[in-house]
């Protein structure tokens, strides 16, 4: 008898301390995930600024003069490229090029008013040169995004809408262990501002390939380098999750950017209803629509909120949970988010400003060629590309 209750006391103490250690484990690892690559913080104004007429010539002699940091390594992530000014004087030139050639293309449907700067939903036509004030709130758009062979085409595709922007910080987190030279090369085209992030999903949970919780290290990432960049005291600055496969319209931005704690919308072509948004009744959220409630406070989609940066200060331990369908109700848990201070925006949550799009995916194909040397005219370096933007592959049969 004696020996009987010595065992399960055994065990109960086994069972006692296994959980504590799992509780400090768990800790410690969110503690970590904010404390890497310390780096001196940055106003949103400070973001954005032109660089000044030295740095500018400097900035022409070689791309490698515009990356304002070395790769920085972490356990969790890398900061691969960091380029934080509009714009160099040759990416100016570049850009005034594309821009004329397009005005060029497009003279007949195009207004010559040279006064008129800003389109109608409010965002000026010339944003990319720093036109608007800095009084106007940085926008970070974080923008998960992981190796296939649509990658680059739509990053190209997103960086063409965010061109349009004023005032917007592009934070790509890529889910690789090292830095792709293609991303690092497709960046700098759009001429905005953002900084280039590898963070890979730890090992322990690509396990089940059907419950993955796909961009949650890339978001981490993002908001860890948030926390370590801006100015704990600039409040002047909202962040939003943009998916690289997504599709915004431009009057997205012009919403969200006046957020003063959490702001909330609808997402099109999301679930079994085709919409996730929340309700609104006489200006204030009273529910939500969505086909996957799954007992979530808040079941809403990635793409339909967007939260002023001074959360991530308030709720320093506050991140995206490994928790696959969780994700953001575990997240706008952790911010003390309250029903009754979503802001609702899009027209009190009657627009589609924004849909979950999401390309087919295909296996890459594979060319077969005899020799390399034998294809005729541009083919081999036409093939040579395809190769290096991972859309397809040549196998030489000799």
């Amino acid at each position: 008898m004696h020996v009987r209750k010595t065992w399960k006391t055994t065990v109960v103490m086994f069972l006692a301390v296994a959980a504590v250690t799992t509780v400090t484990a768990a800790f410690y690892f969110n503690y970590a995930a904010t404390a890497c690559c310390t780096v001196a913080p940055l106003s949103s104004s400070s973001l954005l600024q032109e660089p000044s007429n030295a740095a500018a010539a400097d900035n022409e002699l070689s791309r490698s003069k515009l990356v304002s940091s070395a790769v920085r390594i972490s356990k969790l992530y890398a900061v691969c490229e960091t380029r934080d000014h509009l714009r160099s004087p040759a990416d100016r030139d570049r850009f005034s090029r594309r821009r004329r050639q397009a005005d060029d293309s497009t003279s007949v449907n195009v207004d010559k008013n040279a006064g008129n700067n800003y389109s109608k939903n409010g965002e000026s036509e010339t944003a990319r040169d720093g036109d608007i004030g800095n009084d106007t709130a940085l926008i970070y758009f974080i923008t998960p995004t992981y190796p296939r062979r649509e990658q680059i085409p739509e990053l190209t595709r997103l960086g063409q809408t965010l061109m349009h922007v004023s005032r917007l910080y592009w934070i790509v987190a890529d889910d690789r262990p090292d830095c792709s030279l293609q991303i690092m090369n497709l960046l700098p085209d759009f001429s905005i501002p953002y900084t280039y992030i590898a963070s890979p999903m730890p090992s322990i949970y690509k396990r089940d390939p059907d419950a993955m919780p796909r961009g949650v290290s890339n978001r981490r990432a993002a908001l860890n380098w948030i926390r370590l960049n801006h100015n704990i005291n600039d409040s002047n600055a909202v962040i939003y999750f943009g998916d690289d496969d997504n599709t915004f319209h431009l009057d997205l931005f012009k919403e969200i950017r006046t957020t003063k704690k959490i702001s909330m919308f609808p997402v099109g072509l999301v679930g079994e209803y085709g919409v996730s948004s929340p309700i609104i009744d006489k200006g204030k959220v009273v529910g939500f629509f969505d086909s996957w409630p799954a007992k979530r406070k808040f079941p809403v989609d990635m793409a339909g909120f967007a939260i002023n940066v001074q959360l991530l200060f308030k709720y320093p331990y506050a991140t995206m949970p490994y928790k696959v369908g969780f994700e953001e109700d575990r997240f706008l848990s952790a911010l003390g988010i309250r029903l009754d201070e979503i802001e609702p925006k899009a027209e009190n949550c009657t627009r589609i400003l924004v849909w979950h799009t999401q390309t087919a995916k295909k296996p890459k194909p594979i060319v077969m060629v005899r020799s390399k040397a034998t294809l005729p005219g541009s083919l081999a370096t036409l093939l040579d590309q395809v190769t290096m933007l991972g859309i397809g592959g040549v196998y030489a049969v000799i």
